[in-house]
C-alpha cells in the first residue's frame, strides 16, 4: 500500500481540482462513502492512494513530474443521513491515513486523469476501484456515477437491431431457455429438451453458465449437436431459431472455443466479464463476429450491497462500452410496475448516448406469461429477452405445450 509524502500545502494542491486544469483531460467518478475521519482528508487520501501518492523523494521525485497524473478532488458534500455498516475500520502508519476524528457520510467526486486510465477497462477498474475498498477509514464505499467513457469502445457490434436481424425477429420480446440442468445430462437428453422448447415456439436456447467441458473436443461435440438441433427444428417449423454457446472458460481455452463457435455457426456467445475479466469481453467484442451476452455471474458481488461496491448502472455502463450486446438486469427487475428509480437508471445505462447500438436487456428469474405486460412496462418497450426455464420445465402439460402457451402470450401482448 502506498504511503504518500505531503510535506507542504503546495504538494496537497496536487490532489485538488483547480480551474487552470483542462476538463477534457479528466474523467469523473462519484462515490458515496462513510469516512471515519475528516471528509476532505478522506477524499484526498482516496485520490492519493489511486494515483501518484508519493510526490517528493529528495534526489529522485519532484511534484512537477507527477502533477499530470494525480487524481484531483472536485467536491466533497457531507450528508445528513445515517448510514450503518458492519465493515470494521482500522488505521495504518502512513500519510495516506488521516487521523480518526468523526464518522461522516458524504459524497465525493474525483477527477481522474485520462492519462492514468489509458483507455483500458482493466486500468479503469484498477484506478476507480482498485484498493479503495481496502482503505481502513472507510466503512461504506460505493461508486455511483462515472463520466468520460463516451468515446471508448468497442461498444456493442450488434445491439438490439443486430440481435433481431441475426435471429430474424422483427418485434416483440425474445424467448430463450437456458439449458438446465446444467450438469449431469447426456447430449441426447439435452437435445431433446431443446427440441421441445424450440418446437413449442421459443426463439432460441442458450448454454447455462455452469456447463463444463473436459476438453475442446467435448465442447465441439456439444456445440455441433446443439447447432444441428437448432437447424433441424428451424427447418421443421420454417422459423428462424437460435443457439448461444458458452465461452465461460479458462484463458487458454478461449481462443480455440471461439474458433469452434465460429466454425459451427452459433448465433452468439456467453462471456462473464466479472470472472473472466472485462478486457476479455472487449477483446472478443472488437472482432464484431458474434453477438455477446455479458453474463452476470459474480457481478452482484460488486453491485448488490447498497453501501459497498458499485452501482449496477455503473457496471452496465462499463460493460456496454466494452461491447456487451445483451446485459442482464437484476433478479427482481420486472416485479415492480412502474420500475423503481434505480431500475430506470440501470436501463438508461444500457442505452448509448452516441450512435453506437443499445444493449438488449435480459430479464430472468421466475418469469411467466402473466407478467409480460408488466415486464414491457418496466423496460418501456418490447426490446428485451426473457430467459425462462422454471415456468416451462414444471408445467403440467409438458415442456413443448408450455413453450407454445408462452409464445402465444407474446401475440396477445402485441
Amino acid at each position: 500500500m502506498s504511503s504518500g509524502n505531503l510535506t507542504s500545502p503546495q504538494q496537497s494542491e496536487l490532489f485538488r481540482w483547480n480551474n487552470a486544469l483542462e476538463p477534457e483531460a479528466y474523467a469523473h467518478a462519484t462515490y458515496q462513502i462513510v469516512a471515519h475521519c475528516d471528509p476532505l482528508a478522506a477524499a484526498t487520501a482516496m485520490a492519493m492512494e489511486q494515483s501518484a501518492s508519493t510526490v517528493a523523494i529528495a534526489g529522485y521525485v519532484s511534484p512537477e513530474q507527477v502533477e499530470d497524473w494525480t487524481i484531483r478532488v472536485v467536491s466533497v458534500e457531507q450528508g445528513n443521513q445515517t448510514t450503518t455498516s458492519d465493515i470494521s475500520c482500522y488505521g495504518l502508519a502512513t500519510e495516506v491515513y488521516p487521523k480518526h476524528t468523526r464518522i461522516t457520510p458524504c459524497t465525493v467526486t474525483l477527477a481522474i486523469p485520462k492519462l492514468l486510465l489509458n483507455r483500458s477497462y482493466v486500468q479503469w477498474l484498477n484506478v476507480l476501484v482498485g484498493e479503495l475498498p481496502r482503505l481502513g477509514f472507510l466503512s461504506a464505499f460505493r461508486l455511483t456515477h462515472v463520466t468520460g467513457l463516451n468515446d471508448w469502445g468497442p461498444n456493442p457490434a450488434f445491439g438490439i437491431a443486430g440481435i433481431r436481424k441475426t435471429l430474424g425477429i422483427q418485434k416483440g420480446p425474445i424467448l430463450c431457455r437456458s439449458m438446465r440442468p446444467a450438469v449431469g445430462l447426456d447430449t441426447t437428453t439435452m437435445v431433446r429438451l431443446n427440441e421441445a422448447v424450440l418446437r413449442g415456439g421459443f426463439h432460441l436456447v442458450k448454454d447455462d453458465e455452469l456447463m463444463v467441458f473436459e476438453s475442446d473436443s467435448a465442447f465441439e461435440q456439444h456445440v455441433k449437436a446443439m447447432v444441428d438441433c437448432r437447424d433441424r427444428i428451424q427447418n421443421e417449423c420454417q422459423e428462424r431459431k437460435g443457439y448461444l454457446a458458452t465461452l465461460i472458460c479458462d484463458p487458454e481455452e478461449l481462443e480455440r472455443r471461439w474458433e469452434i463457435c465460429c466454425e459451427q455457426g452459433v448465433d452468439g456467445v456467453l462471456i462473464a466479464p466479472f470472472i473472466q475479466g472485462i478486457g476479455t469481453l472487449a477483446q472478443m467484442a472488437a472482432r464484431k463476429t458474434l453477438p455477446i451476452l455479458a453474463h452476470n455471474t459474480g457481478a452482484e458481488t460488486l453491485t448488490r450491497h447498497p453501501h459497498w461496491g458499485m452501482a449496477e448502472a455503473v457496471w452496465n455502463t462499463l460493460i456496454r462500452h466494452a461491447g456487451a450486446d445483451w446485459l442482464v438486469t437484476s433478479g427482481g427487475f420486472g416485479e415492480c410496475s412502474p420500475p423503481t428509480p434505480e431500475e430506470q437508471v440501470t436501463l438508461s445505462a444500457m442505452q448509448s448516448p452516441t450512435s453506437s447500438p443499445d444493449s438488449m436487456p435480459i430479464l430472468q428469474g421466475g418469469k411467466c406469461p402473466e407478467g409480460l405486460e408488466r415486464y414491457t412496462h418496466c423496460v418501456g418497450n418490447d426490446d428485451y429477452m426473457l430467459i425462462v426455464a422454471s415456468w416451462v420445465d414444471g408445467h403440467p402439460q409438458g415442456l413443448e405445450t408450455a413453450a407454445r402457451i408462452f409464445r402465444e402470450s407474446l401475440g396477445r401482448l402485441a
